[in-house]
């Protein structure tokens, strides 16, 4: 196969945009973002501090730092705080300061979603009911922005030591806004009014999608679409592709129609993401599952397709206040149900702070840009001239070029979407031209399912390779020599070529010398154990992170005190929150008996259940503390975050409901679950270890 990208530079030009009201070290042009005057990517990541144990904030943050993220993104959701008229609640878990200073202290600038209307999955939105009871609402309508204004004063005395430029450098108005951008204007002038300050003022480019210079659009693109009506698997569509089109036209089609914009006016705006997504929530009536490549693929697409601002929804995990019901149902006129405590979102970071595969994957990604960002960011995405411009069309290679004008980049291919099945590609020859340049890069074989890029025409050290057939991950120096890691590329065998002569690379940790330049690679599957804090690389399968100078590897050990647990069934409990089961079959109940004191003697215990039922609810007493919709015929359950409710050595109650083939119980499991089933069986006590690596 002869594939030809021709480049046609556009041109940069300094950023006249009105995004945002202080002057501050970030800066942008119509292509990237600057920081003290240099190229930069913004690599942010969602994740809701009233959505965590308070207690749980600064490991968290501390962990997506090192699965190399930069930024934090965060809803503020309206009725979170305030929950009625004249009563506000910035305590504990929902204490927006606190969390603001802490990401200040550790120098995580952060994005602030402040609505009004946020969505979220959560109640109504994120409005209030006084709010959401109101004609007019998210319009100008003066009652409603009375409203408004009343709540972004309340909240701005929370947040307004952190409008100084450096922590708050974001903040998005309103969501998925499907009227004039007029009232978004409104929205920020009322803000300004009241004191809010930030380098960019944001807003979701879906589904109107027309760009405004007083607002940094932001993109957006999931996985799957749990949102989506009917009980099927979901048709496949652009979220994959490598492709010059920004917008998705199926993201939050559930709450309105899409009407994407002609592509050409993003062409002189920088390529942002807000809700790029490595995970979808279950619903009930879908509920996809997210495999490795399904969170790995659509940033990598993004990424590939020329972004510079990667923004992910979610990163982390989370779980909903238990206060009170603030999960997004149809009884309060929304177009979904979801659990009432559960918000795991299949995120690379789990609910419990567990990375996932996609996480190790992603991070690999983030690390390169943070190590390559000077170059890769100014560097435009090109793409070959198809005759179909089918994005799901599998006949022809999903594939970019991002370069400069000397003809220096990175290549980069994509055989996979879910739901569709690729054939590999034999025997693939690309000629890149660029400025009267020519490349002519190395023929390979790509496999199908396969996602990577690998560099050519770039100079390292003192070295310059025509191209070096493996992903590059970091470099350092050290002794006098560059040091560059990279991962293999799913299928190929890694080389490197100089001025023509071609060399191998093994998997050897020596590396392989050149110059002064070491080259060490890792195996596609060993890849993923790579960590880089403090600028040492660290090989683990844990989740390693750096609080302050010292470095901590949480991991799953096989220690199973699986025996130390007993999980019966029982006779009928009687328990509140039944309708929330959302199925028509019998319940069932199950005793699960946890050893006292057990967290005094381990950081953690997880605990992984075989599940073949719809719904499942897990209560101390009456208090329902848990939820699950299943997914994958596997629940768990990490015991650190129940502390309170295992002190007293008291037992938990397990509430389970089959799935049945009518009614609203009738659900789409990509994983397939039995019907008239809801056994449930303990396969694991799994201790978890937090140990210091150095």
């Amino acid at each position: 196969m002869n594939i030809t990208i021709k480049a046609e530079p556009k041109p940069v030009r300094p950023g006249r945009f009105n995004y945002g009201n202080i002057n501050s070290r970030y800066g942008v042009n119509t292509l990237y973002f600057t920081r003290d005057g240099k190229p930069y990517t913004v690599i942010a990541g969602e994740v809701h501090f009233s959505r965590l144990p308070a207690e749980r904030w600064r490991e968290t943050i501390l962990k997506m730092r090192a699965c190399g993220l930069n930024t934090i993104s965060t809803y503020v959701f309206w009725n979170h705080h305030n929950p009625a008229k004249g009563v506000y609640d910035f305590s504990g878990d929902r204490d927006v300061h606190a969390f603001l200073s802490l990401c200040k202290d550790l120098h995580m600038p952060v994005i602030l979603r402040i609505g009004p209307w946020c969505h979220g999955e959560v109640v109504r939105g994120g409005f209030p009911l006084f709010v959401d009871l109101m004609p007019g609402k998210r319009t100008d309508s003066k009652k409603y922005l009375e409203q408004v204004r009343i709540y972004w004063k309340r909240l701005f005395q929370e947040v307004k030591d952190f409008m100084d430029g450096e922590t708050v450098i974001g903040i998005q108005l309103e969501n998925e806004y499907t009227g004039p951008t007029k009232h978004i204007k409104t929205l920020r002038r009322i803000a300004e009014e009241i004191g809010f300050k930030t380098p960019f003022f944001t807003m979701t480019a879906w589904p109107s999608g027309k760009p405004d210079d007083d607002f940094l659009p932001m993109m957006g693109g999931y996985p799957d679409a749990p949102w989506a009506r009917g009980k099927h698997a979901h048709k496949p569509n652009n979220r994959f592709a490598i492709t010059p089109g920004k917008t998705e036209d199926e993201i939050g089609a559930d709450l309105h129609k899409n009407n994407v914009a002609d592509q050409s006016v993003y062409d002189y705006v920088p390529y942002a993401s807000c809700e790029t997504g490595p995970g979808v929530q279950a619903d009930q009536h879908r509920r996809p599952f997210i495999s490795e490549k399904d969170g790995y693929g659509v940033g990598f697409a993004k990424f590939a397709s020329g972004v510079n601002w990667l923004g992910y929804y979610m990163f982390c995990g989370g779980r909903n206040p238990s206060d009170r019901l603030l999960q997004e149902s149809r009884i309060t006129g929304y177009p979904n149900d979801l659990p009432v405590i559960d918000y795991d979102f299949q995120a690379p970071l789990s609910r419990y702070g567990i990375c996932r595969d996609h996480g190790d994957r992603l991070r690999l990604m983030h690390l390169f840009i943070t190590d390559f960002d000077r170059e890769i960011c100014t560097k435009q995405a090109y793409f070959p001239k198809w005759k179909s411009n089918d994005p799901c069309d599998i006949s022809f290679l999903k594939c970019s070029v991002r370069a400069d004008e000397n003809a220096s980049g990175y290549f980069f291919s994509g055989t996979y979407e879910k739901g569709l099945r690729y054939k590999d590609f034999h025997d693939v020859r690309v000629t890149f031209e660029i400025g009267g340049k020519t490349v002519h890069l190395p023929p390979v074989d790509i496999k199908a399912g396969s996602m990577f890029f690998y560099p050519f025409n770039i100079r390292i050290g003192d070295v310059d390779f025509d191209y070096i057939l493996a992903q590059p991950v970091v470099k350092y120096e050290e002794n006098g020599k560059i040091v560059c890691w990279f991962a293999q590329c799913e299928g190929l065998d890694p080389v490197f070529s100089v001025n023509g002569k071609k060399y191998p690379l093994d998997f050897s940790e020596n590396g392989t010398e050149f110059g002064n330049v070491k080259l060490i690679v890792l195996s596609y599957e060993d890849a993923k154990k790579f960590w880089f804090i403090h600028h040492k690389p660290i090989l683990s399968d844990g989740t390693v992170y750096a609080n302050g100078e010292t470095v901590f590897c949480e991991k799953i050990t096989d220690t199973d005190l699986k025996n130390e647990f007993s999980l019966t069934k029982c006779g009928k409990v009687s328990l509140p929150h039944n309708f929330y089961l959302y199925s028509t079959g019998r319940r069932s109940y199950y005793r699960l008996k946890i050893p006292k004191d057990i967290l005094k003697e381990h950081f953690d215990i997880m605990l992984e259940f075989y599940f073949t039922g719809l719904n499942l609810q897990v209560f101390s007493g009456k208090t329902l503390i848990n939820d699950y919709f299943n997914i994958d015929r596997k629940f768990v359950m990490c015991l650190r975050d129940y502390q309170q409710y295992l002190e007293n050595g008291s037992d938990l109650i397990i509430r389970t409901a089959p799935k049945t083939k009518h009614g609203i119980s009738n659900a789409y499991n990509e994983i397939i679950i039995p019907l008239h089933s809801d056994k449930l069986e303990l396969k694991k006590a799994s201790v978890i270890k937090k140990e210091q690596v150095f």
